[in-house]
């Protein structure tokens, strides 16, 4: 607002303070535009995808309490733990009864597969290598086709009256 009332001739130390100002400014946003901006989250590629299972392990059969902190505690003699996730049902919320560890180094995740049918929570425990997910393996089809050339529909059933055409005396429903 006050540079609308001084005029540029009148004062070139203001403006040379804006500019000063507004270059400072652009600094400081562009520092800190890398904390605050959200990360667009890239998937992996496919070699990262079996670089990151080949030092993870599946763990099944794991008590429905059981904590993160819980397994990092179990699987602490085998390595540094990247990461233990735990799914839930989506539709519950309940934690599902397996968990997925990642460690930091494949040396790690093959001593973890020795506490293979170990105790933990009073439950016995199976460790495995952690396997990659391949397109297209969940979809199944099973039951046949749901919408396609093989698909019959039924338009009209005659009941108390003879169907139209040539087999009208075949036809009785009941």
């Amino acid at each position: 607002m006050l540079n609308m009332y001084i005029s540029r001739n009148m004062c070139p130390q203001f403006d040379q303070e804006i500019a000063a100002e507004t270059l400072k400014l652009q600094q400081i946003q562009q520092k800190y535009s890398m904390y605050t901006a959200p990360q667009k989250y890239v998937p992996p590629t496919a070699e990262e995808q079996r670089e990151i299972d080949s030092r993870s392990v599946h763990m099944s059969n794991v008590d429905w309490n059981s904590t993160v902190e819980e397994i990092e505690k179990f699987f602490y003699g085998c390595g540094e733990i990247k990461r233990v996730t735990i799914p839930k049902d989506k539709f519950t919320g309940r934690q599902k009864n397996f968990a997925f560890i990642e460690f930091d180094s494949p040396k790690s995740a093959s001593m973890a597969l020795l506490m293979d049918k170990s105790e933990f929570r009073n439950r016995f425990v199976t460790v495995v290598a952690k396997r990659t997910n391949k397109p297209g393996m969940n979809a199944s089809k099973v039951g046949g086709p749901r919408y396609g050339k093989n698909q019959v529909v039924v338009k009209y059933v005659y009941v108390n009256a003879p169907a139209p055409g040539r087999y009208s005396k075949r036809f009785t429903p009941y």
